[in-house]
């Protein structure tokens, strides 16, 4: 169900997403993250030793499409400060 939520999203909101991933069961989500990242989004996923379920984050860190990985306290402030940048056009992605 997220995978094809992530994969909608792509379709219309290029270059404008930040996608994170957090602690949770299976490996949904994972199969989407490189398409945020081809449209120019931003990919996050929870550090494995903060999350309870580290399933989805570990699974999303496998595809090789994260360009973050932080701890629930640092994730919120980190996400503000990159949505900041790109609105400002100083974020070049990978």
């Amino acid at each position: 169900m997220i995978t094809v939520f992530l994969r909608s999203l792509t379709q219309h909101w290029d270059g404008k997403l930040i996608a994170v991933i957090v602690s949770g069961y299976d490996g949904d989500g994972a199969a989407a993250l490189c398409g945020i990242r081809d449209v120019g989004g931003i990919t996050i996923a929870q550090k494995l030793a903060t999350a309870k379920h580290p399933d989805m984050p570990a699974s999303a860190m496998e595809t090789g499409c994260i360009d973050f990985v932080l701890s629930p306290r640092i994730l919120p402030r980190k996400s503000f400060e990159l949505r900041a940048r790109k609105t400002k056009g100083l974020l070049i992605n990978k």
